[in-house]
């Protein structure tokens, strides 16, 4: 079932690149609405969706727009919400940036374990990845994405310093991300902090918010949180970025030297693979609503299949979109009743899961 938060729960904290205070409140929302955020300080208090083709920007943080109307560096709540699994949420702030509490996802961890979650009467939809999707960048950058019973992730985290190089491949679900994913604060260059307060940009930074690097060397508030802190990040910005695709994936993400701009160029390349699949299935309008049969002929409208092959000969009904009920004819002149066990007529398992 899909899911929303249980009640309203808010945080207030200093924006990451504007620098400014900032109050952000999560409210419920309806089923099939998604991730939405409210202007409460601009007039008629605008909203945006959390929707692929709403970002206009992606240096250094990800940048949502609706006309003037911008939200930036979303990507830490994103992922938050996203890793607990929680669908939709209605999202108010009286700045254009979340708070940027301590570089990771913990605070709003926190702020949604107040809401607490509740489940919603729509059925959940997934993206399952039955073929390989990937794509690449001119720097080596690249993600793709494989057939996988689950979501994992496997990031390796590169960079042009060629120090702190990491590795990690993780499963992932709303019972672990916390504990493994969420406490990963965000990192910048020395070397990069100058360019970056001369465009204007992270002005709430400090070593509260932020891990920076310098050569070999660490800087930071606090120790180290994992020892593989920066890719788990990577990891983070990841699932917050990918919570901009409609729904959620299951499959195998493999990714390498990842950016905001990457994550992004992959999320539409998987929207372009989940809209060729959509296209690809039977027109909901032509699936029959409730007791209305199916005969042979209907179905072999469907199915590609032909006899011997064709396992399933009427449907009797379908309940809602997950679930049909239907018939497969079997008599004693099936050809596989004459050699596998003489006397003992059995119908072989594969066919009976082929039938299935």
């Amino acid at each position: 079932k899909e899911t929303t938060v249980l009640k309203e729960a808010s945080m207030t904290g200093i924006s990451l690149h504007s620098g400014a205070k900032v109050r952000l409140t999560v409210k419920p929302a309806a089923a099939g609405s998604g991730y939405q955020f409210r202007r409460m300080d601009l007039a008629d208090q605008p909203t945006i969706p959390a929707f692929l083709e709403k970002v206009k920007q992606v240096e250094r943080a990800t940048t949502l727009a609706e006309g003037s109307v911008k939200v930036s560096t979303v990507e830490h709540l994103l992922s938050a919400l996203r890793g607990l699994e929680i669908d939709n949420a209605l999202i108010e702030l009286d700045a254009n940036e979340p708070p940027i509490g301590d570089g990771s996802a913990a605070p709003f961890l926190e702020m949604l374990a107040q809401a607490g979650r509740k489940e919603l009467e729509a059925n959940r939809a997934v993206f399952e990845i039955r073929e390989p999707v990937y794509v690449t960048t001119p720097d080596g950058g690249y993600m793709a994405a494989l057939p996988h019973d689950g979501f994992k992730v496997s990031c390796t985290n590169a960079n042009h310093t060629h120090h702190h190089t990491q590795f990690l491949s993780l499963e992932i679900g709303p019972e672990n991300y916390a504990k493994e994913i969420g406490r990963a604060r965000t990192f910048v260059f020395y070397e990069e902090v100058e360019p970056l307060l001369a465009k204007g940009l992270i002005k709430g930074g400090s070593l509260e918010n932020a891990i920076v690097i310098r050569g070999e060397s660490v800087m930071s508030k606090e120790p180290l949180r994992y020892p593989e802190e920066f890719v788990r990040h990577k990891i983070l910005d990841i699932i917050g970025d990918l919570a901009l695709f409609p729904i959620p994936i299951r499959g195998h993400i493999l990714a390498a030297k990842t950016s905001h701009g990457l994550n992004l160029l992959f999320a539409k390349a998987l929207y372009k693979a989940y809209r060729a699949y959509q296209s690809s299935l039977m027109p909901v309008e032509n699936i029959p609503v409730g007791e209305r049969a199916m005969d042979t002929n209907d179905v072999m409208k469907i199915l590609p299949h032909r006899y011997p092959f064709l396992m399933v000969d009427r449907i009797l009904r379908f309940e809602g979109e997950t679930k049909a009920v239907g018939i497969k004819l079997v008599t004693i002149n099936e050809p596989y009743f004459q050699g596998h066990f003489p006397g003992h007529p059995i119908m072989p398992g594969v066919m009976q899961i082929e039938a299935m």
